[in-house]
């Protein structure tokens, strides 16, 4: 009888030791899997997306977390029915997104997963977040408050331009606040500004054909540039892949381009922005910190994107013909010098 009770009394201490040692606890080996997401092709993401993995392999969970990329290639279809599938798996501990389109539309239907956005030019005009200090929900992100207007204040005060142009796409809410942000900062300065949409999406929601985007961004380069001393390119994808348009269009106008760091081995004469690999390791720093210590993303401000660079590209400053007086501060000012455009 003494016997079977001293082997209850061990079976209930073994199984209390199991149960409550943290030694031997399942949370200690826990694995974690990461879904980033993109909604198309473009060079930001992919530096993001470089400086995320970049970050989380610094840290001494890299072994515990596993990362998954989806493109949705510009399909919005395709992005729309990645997150439903998001939305009912249980296997997602955290969401890592990039650009505007994923990171509404994440917003918007995931309450449940944590998410860090990046590659957000005006997360709060967008609606992701209601402002910058704390969303009050599962999302958190890397961003820049008044990203644009700060590069154009940057190249104002080197260059000294008396107008600023801008093509934006109509359909773009990242596009369309930069355009009332930078109004505002114009008005504010008694700099002249001009701008001109572009139609980009269909009523279906579907892309314009190429030849389509391609005609308008030269109509709506062909009203702004003869009224404007400087103008300045925002961040796109469509307009990456078009930048020959703008190109020939600064030569033909002899228009002096600031815009973002992507655009400066395309032609562009002085690129200003933030620096979107840098961006990517703070977002893996936050994955870090709610995954493994707890913190909830309404915890985390979204404004702690302040690394900037400023690029200069010789060749398209002489294609413009730009004026030697400003381009000795222009290059004092430079964190790098390219000497020639890629391709014409």
């Amino acid at each position: 009888m003494k016997l079977f009770s001293a082997k209850i009394i061990i079976f209930y201490l073994i199984a209390i030791l199991f149960t409550q040692s943290p030694l031997l606890a399942d949370s200690s080996e826990k694995s974690y899997k990461i879904m980033a997401v993109q909604h198309q092709d473009y060079l930001p993401y992919t530096k993001a997306y470089k400086g995320f993995i970049s970050g989380l392999k610094k840290s001494e969970h890299w072994e515990k977390i596993t990362v998954e990329l989806y493109n949705a290639k510009s399909s919005l279809s395709a992005l729309d029915k990645k997150i439903t599938e998001i939305g009912k798996n249980n296997d997602i501990d955290l969401i890592f997104s990039m650009g505007t389109q994923s990171s509404k539309k994440l917003a918007d239907r995931i309450k449940h997963i944590p998410i860090i956005f990046t590659v957000v030019g005006s997360p709060v005009e967008a609606g992701i977040i209601n402002n910058w200090e704390s969303s009050g929900t599962n999302i958190t992100g890397i961003a820049t408050p008044y990203q644009i207007t700060q590069s154009i204040t940057q190249a104002y005060n080197i260059a000294k331009f008396n107008s600023i142009g801008i093509t934006y796409l109509a359909d773009s809410p990242n596009h369309e606040a930069v355009v009332k942000e930078v109004k505002e900062m114009c008005k504010k300065n008694g700099i002249r500004f001009i701008y001109d949409p572009t139609p980009f999406r269909q009523k279906d929601g579907k892309p314009f054909p190429d030849d389509i985007i391609a005609k308008e961004i030269q109509r709506s380069l062909d009203y702004v540039l003869p009224q404007v001393d400087a103008f300045y390119v925002q961040a796109s994808a469509t307009y990456e892949k078009h930048f020959s348009i703008f190109r020939r269009a600064f030569k033909k106008y002899k228009v002096p381009s600031i815009g973002e760091l992507i655009f400066i081995k395309k032609g562009l004469v002085m690129g200003v922005g933030p620096n979107d690999f840098i961006f990517g390791q703070q977002a893996a720093e936050y994955a870090i910190k709610i995954l493994f210590d707890g913190i909830k993303p309404s915890n985390l401000p979204m404004n702690t994107g302040t690394k900037f660079s400023i690029f200069v590209n010789l060749e398209a400053a002489k294609a413009v013909q730009f004026p030697p007086s400003l381009a000795i501060p222009v290059l004092n000012s430079a964190d790098a010098i390219y000497m020639k455009i890629d391709e014409w």
